[in-house]
């Protein structure tokens, strides 16, 4: 990820590419599972702690796009003509 490109402006793309990116975490972590749960003798631990990550990530990735469409439609109603 590249940092946001003027330093003085609000970073909704980038952090819309951070919610991406945590999105993209999430497939990860049921890629994992799925092949944890293939494995014998299954390892429930390690299971469980994918699906820890899995709703943190899921948390933190909503929290992320909620705060991103509160800000744009927060701009939205302030510049009509912006839409």
């Amino acid at each position: 990820m590249n940092p946001p490109q003027l330093p003085g402006s609000l970073p909704l793309d980038y952090a819309a590419e951070i919610a991406f990116e945590l999105h993209l975490l999430r497939a990860e972590c049921s890629q994992a599972a799925r092949e944890l749960s293939d494995e014998r003798p299954l390892d429930a631990t390690a299971l469980e702690d994918c699906a820890r990550l899995d709703d943190a990530l899921a948390k933190a990735g909503a929290i992320v796009q909620a705060a991103i469409a509160r800000i744009k439609g927060a701009r939205s109603k302030k510049n009509p003509r912006s839409r």
